[in-house]
């Protein structure tokens, strides 16, 4: 797997091939063959990977468990945030990928689903106790909160204000103010 990751990320994923991360790994064509069954699987693989190592399902859950819906949508900014700056580099061939491969974009869309689904649940909660600000119904407001949670803008973001992924919840928060009411 970290064959596959490193090589993924220096390279790209045309550039890839099976064999050259058998090589990297040590192990024959076979095994990897056997284990992935295609670069795509390779690539599906390397997501879970770092979604595993990450805890980013059990976080996100962890948030959601949260009583207080406003301290919910507050973790669940922070846990994306961090899931962010696990790995910025391979995020960012994920999604340099996603828009040139349309095989690697339902594997990116499938995972992006999962976010936004999540983010209902956020959103849903604060709807419920009027929190939306007036511009916003629910399905807005998760349309505004997941393009602005996203990778792209986040990464965006970080790097013109010269702060880590993991460190812009705090002016992600401020930003969705505009969208849902926290305080």
């Amino acid at each position: 797997m970290a064959a596959g990751r490193r090589l993924l990320v220096e390279r790209g994923y045309h550039r890839l091939s099976l064999e050259d991360v058998a090589a990297a790994a040590e192990v024959t064509r076979v095994t990897i063959y056997r284990r992935f069954g295609s670069k795509l699987g390779l690539l599906d693989a390397i997501a879970e990977d770092l979604a595993q190592r990450a805890q980013v399902v059990t976080a996100v859950g962890d948030a959601a468990a949260l009583a207080d819906p406003v301290e919910a949508f507050r973790a669940m900014v922070r846990e994306f945030c961090r899931f962010w700056g696990t790995d910025p580099d391979l995020l960012r061939r994920l999604v340099s990928l996603s828009a040139v491969a349309p095989e690697a974009q339902r594997l990116i869309d499938d995972r992006e689903r999962w976010r936004y689904d999540q983010i209902a649940g956020f959103v849903y909660r604060l709807a419920v106790t009027d929190r939306l600000q007036p511009a916003f119904d629910a399905d807005h407001a998760v349309a505004a909160v997941g393009a602005v949670t996203g990778f792209p803008a986040c990464d965006a973001m970080a790097s013109r204000l010269g702060v880590g992924l993991a460190d812009l919840d705090g002016a992600l928060i401020a930003l969705l103010a505009g969208v849902v009411r926290l305080e």
